[in-house]
């Protein structure tokens, strides 16, 4: 069964297929990238001052967590900074926040360890800044990821506070050919919000919301209004301490992530080093991520949490059954563990055993491993860093996406098997990566092989601009690929406004016939922050190959509150 995740679903075809029917139709489904730009208010010449301090309190995967006395100010999408040879240096993009805690991705795959210092901005302090985009050059991690755990706990003090953020957005995405055939429009608004303790109460609210359509395509809406509107988050907590709470509404729960969103009630009780929590409600619908009574689930879960003299050990288990229309469609089990038990080493791991399946119609108990992943990174020294990784879950479900079909092709030969990764820094604004990963399935004639590479220097001699070198080799049961690329990014008066300029020059042979598919692909992006709550940017792409050339642009206006 596929995890499911808020991220329009993506029908499986074969590589040639897909390469096909991208030359027919050509971004019929308005796939347009969606660029994480994230912004700050600090220049360079300012360092430390008007800065908030804080700390890496753990790290999973790409997602590293920080903690911070408070993050009030700090929104999803700022930029945080790391002090690297006597200036503070761009290091993490803010995806999701707490009171206390940031959920990040690191820019250019920088690596980190626990307790390294990390600086956001005071934006009781500081009015304007530098802003700076997000560059992370391999494929976004799903949400279910994204919300793994924090090891960051709340203070022993219970205090409750009024705080609230949150963020408008409307953003028109467009689709043009030479041709002036399948021409696509696309308008989008999205709503953000955190509520943290209401009126100084026990209960805070948080909600994602996104309403999108295309012209001339309006009854598309009126026949079914989820077809348009995505609830990715929509709940109410109610606090009974620092440690019990009571969500009610739609929400992922960081100790059960991989279950997904859950619509219903979800209580959890901590105590000591422990937690355990229960979970009654439905799945979201699969074709429209709509409300669906009908996909009945409930569970349990348990687990412990604790700090160590090198960072934290956690570990939690769950149980849950799903029904469709009454009948059982799942039963199984979830374990998830981490730690870093072992100076400057991370170690993470996670598996689902399914405990139920209809056999010949009737129903059978039984026990199937059905999901396995487990990571470990190594620290070497604050120069050299290595990765390992081996991912047999199952395929996401996507009900939105914003990849173009390059960057959709790395992600889908990337996502499984087994990951080796090195990352070296021979001095500050230098940055080395390579990174190498094998999958073989049943039925494959061959199997998928990925060797990607890049190379930055964050600040050229005489420009102070970032370039970066890419290289994607890929090859697939169907094809074979090479991406090259570079990107030049450089930040004008004082930071307020960021513009950059990329070429990628694409390339793909079919394995079972002698045909190829070349692309050329050029990209300027530029970003302007008005002041401290207002940020306008633009993307312009174009796609250029033998025949017809393709052209999309990206507007974005964001108000923040």
């Amino acid at each position: 069964m596929c995890t499911t995740v808020p991220v329009v679903t993506i029908v499986t075809q074969t590589d040639e297929q897909m390469i096909k029917r991208f030359k027919n139709s050509i971004f019929r489904g308005s796939i347009v990238l969606w660029l994480l730009l994230g912004i700050t208010s600090v220049s360079y010449a300012q360092q430390n001052k008007g800065m908030l301090k804080g700390s890496v309190s753990y790290i999973s995967g790409k997602n590293i967590y920080v903690k911070f006395e408070r993050t009030q100010g700090i929104e999803n999408g700022d930029t945080l900074f790391m002090q690297l040879n006597n200036s503070l240096t761009p290091v993490l993009v803010v995806r999701h926040h707490s009171s206390i805690s940031c959920l990040c991705n690191p820019l250019d795959n920088l690596k980190f360890q626990v307790s390294d210092v990390i600086y956001a901005v005071n934006r009781e302090k500081v009015t304007d800044g530098a802003s700076m985009k997000n560059e992370v050059q391999h494929p976004k991690t799903d949400v279910n990821e994204q919300v793994l755990q924090s090891k960051a706990t709340k203070p022993k003090t219970f205090e409750r506070t009024a705080e609230l953020s949150g963020r408008l957005s409307a953003s028109l995405y467009s689709n043009f050919t030479s041709q002036g055939a399948n021409d696509d429009h696309r308008f989008r608004y999205t709503l953000s919000m955190d509520a943290e303790h209401i009126s100084n109460s026990k209960i805070s609210a948080e909600t994602y919301i996104s309403f999108s359509h295309r012209l001339h395509q309006w009854d598309v809406v009126k026949q079914n209004i989820n077809n348009a509107l995505k609830i990715y988050n929509l709940a109410l907590k109610y606090e009974f301490n620092a440690t019990t709470f009571l969500w009610v509404g739609r929400k992922i729960n960081p100790k059960i992530a991989n279950v997904g969103a859950i619509d219903g009630i979800q209580f959890q009780y901590g105590f000591k080093k422990m937690f355990a929590g229960v979970a009654v409600g439905s799945r979201p619908d699969y074709s429209d991520y709509g409300y669906n009574l009908n996909l009945y689930e409930y569970g349990a879960y348990v687990g412990q949490s604790q700090r160590v003299k090198n960072g934290f050990v956690q570990t939690s288990l769950g149980f849950f059954e799903q029904r469709n229309k009454g009948n059982i469609d799942r039963r199984f089990a979830y374990f998830q563990h981490t730690n870093t038990l072992l100076k400057n080493v991370n170690v993470f791991s996670s598996f689902e055993v399914d405990l139920f399946k209809l056999e010949n119609g009737l129903p059978k108990n039984t026990v199937s491993l059905t999901s396995l992943y487990f990571s470990l990174r190594y620290r070497v020294s604050k120069k050299l860093s290595v990765y390992g990784s081996y991912d047999n879950r199952k395929n996401v479900i996507y009900y939105e996406t914003f990849r173009n079909y390059v960057d959709q092709l790395l992600q889908q030969a990337s996502r499984q098997g087994l990951r080796f990764r090195i990352n070296y820094r021979p001095f500050n604004r230098l940055i080395l990566s390579v990174n190498a990963g094998a999958r073989f399935q049943k039925g494959d004639p061959r199997p998928t092989k990925t060797l990607n590479s890049f190379v930055t220097y964050s600040s050229i001699p005489g420009l102070q601009a970032s370039l970066t070198l890419t290289t994607n080799f890929v090859q697939t049961a169907y094809l074979n690929g090479q991406i090259y690329g570079l990107r030049l990014s450089k930040n004008f008066y004082s930071g307020k406004l960021y513009g950059s300029l990329s070429y990628r020059h694409t390339g793909f042979q079919y394995a079972s016939s002698p045909s190829s598919f070349v692309q050329h692909i050029g990209e300027l992006n530029m970003s302007y922050q008005v002041n401290r709550k207002w940020y306008f940017s633009v993307n312009l792409e174009a796609t250029l190959e033998k025949n017809i050339n393709y052209f999309r642009s990206y507007l974005n206006l964001r108000r923040r509150f």
